[in-house]
């Protein structure tokens, strides 16, 4: 039998960072509360699909990091954990403005990407932290990968999960982001 993290204290540790970081950067709250849903990996290659488009039924900017045991697993792309980030189009702008990212020019993506993935990295960091904070152990994490409607290749994964968890947020009366995560076993610390 495979061991696997908590899916709850996954999930509830995204909610808890996405609310804090919003209201500490932006002072903004959630518009309703989120929506969780477990949903199944589909892989191809050895590799989790992440469909951005259908998360908005539009376009969506995403932006992935992985967690690992330690440096060496990075070296060797042995992931225990993803973090992936969908922020809808059409609020890409507006979302990274109250972060404190400055008016960006709409039509200059590479901003708007070089942002999502730092946006990404600050949410999967805060993560990481909190789970060291709840006694786990301090994972690696990877440089954030940043796309715009679809993921051809797919992003790493634990290869030994099979279900993901889906956290869907709702600001400014629509839903703005999306974080899919999954997480293998991690060790927690002796006390």
């Amino acid at each position: 039998m495979v061991k696997e993290f908590d899916k709850q204290v996954l999930y509830t540790t995204i909610m808890g960072v996405v609310e804090s970081t919003f209201d500490k950067m932006c002072h903004v709250k959630f518009g309703a509360e989120p929506i969780v849903v477990e949903k199944d990996i589909l892989e191809y290659n050895s590799r989790m699909r992440v469909f951005p488009m259908e998360k908005f039924n539009g376009p969506a900017y995403v932006a992935s990091i992985n967690y690992y045991l330690s440096p060496k697993d990075l070296e060797n792309e042995n992931a225990v954990g993803t973090f992936v980030l969908f922020v809808k189009e059409d609020v890409a702008e507006k979302l990274l403005r109250a972060f404190g990212y400055g008016s960006r020019d709409a039509e200059n993506e590479s901003l708007l990407f070089d942002n999502c993935g730092e946006f990404c990295n600050v949410l999967a960091g805060n993560v990481k932290n909190e789970l060291v904070g709840l006694n786990y152990a301090d994972l690696t994490m990877s440089a954030p990968s940043k796309y715009k409607n679809a993921v051809p290749e797919g992003v790493q994964f634990d290869y030994s999960l099979f279900k993901k968890q889906e956290v869907t947020f709702t600001f400014w009366g629509q839903k703005c982001i999306v974080v899919e995560a999954c997480m293998g076993w991690v060790p927690q610390k002796a006390r």
